[in-house]
């Protein structure tokens, strides 16, 4: 997982830094009308992208603590950031409608599960605060997932990317959902008991 979210924050931060000579050019035209969207969508969500792994990490949670707030803090921030300016370009995502409303559900989806996960936490709810982290780090792996799809969608459709986009503005993080409440349904008997309440 931290493979795959390392390669993907690299293009997000490269896409923030590069810029032109590397978006996609069926989707250029929107990113150059709306830098202020595109850039901190691509900077912030790598930033949360390549945080997320370590803040399931049982043995960096239990040495530090304090690190795993700040860097909770860092990464809720991100979310919020990167879940703005998504839901602002899904308005003008290329597609139309059908990619509107699927980037549009996942940048609210991201916005939801965070904010969730940290009205959780600042209540002193751990194990609700992590089961929403979950389902949160699973909206922003849907960056993983779109990169891993359109190649394969390309294929499937013989090449139209008009379809594959369409298709991959659902599929990459509708799955996403249902597995993380399956990780979350599997793991929450023991997820009360194995952590202290880290504070606020």
């Amino acid at each position: 997982m931290l493979a795959l979210a390392g390669v993907i924050a690299l293009y997000a931060f490269a896409t923030a830094f590069v810029g032109a000579p590397i978006f996609p050019p069926n989707l250029k035209e929107s990113f150059l009308a709306r830098p202020w969207g595109i850039y901190p969508h691509a900077f912030f969500g790598g930033v949360a992208m390549i945080l997320g792994p370590f803040q399931f990490h049982r043995g960096l949670l239990g040495r530090n603590r304090a690190r795993h707030r700040t860097l909770g803090q860092v990464y809720v921030t991100a979310c919020l950031i990167t879940g703005t300016a998504g839901l602002y370009m899904a308005f003008y995502s290329y597609g139309g409608i059908v990619t509107h409303l699927g980037f549009g559900g996942l940048a609210l989806a991201l916005l939801t599960t965070t904010g969730l996960a940290f009205r959780a936490i600042k209540a002193r709810q751990v194990a609700t605060h992590r089961e929403w982290m979950i389902r949160s780090y699973a909206m922003v792996y849907a960056a993983v997932a779109l990169r891993i799809q359109i190649p394969l969608l390309m294929v499937a459709t013989q090449g139209d990317f008009d379809v594959t986009y369409r298709i991959v503005a659902w599929l990459c993080w509708v799955p996403n959902v249902i597995v993380a409440e399956l990780i979350v349904r599997r793991t929450r008997p023991t997820a009360a008991a194995d952590l202290p309440a880290l504070g606020t």
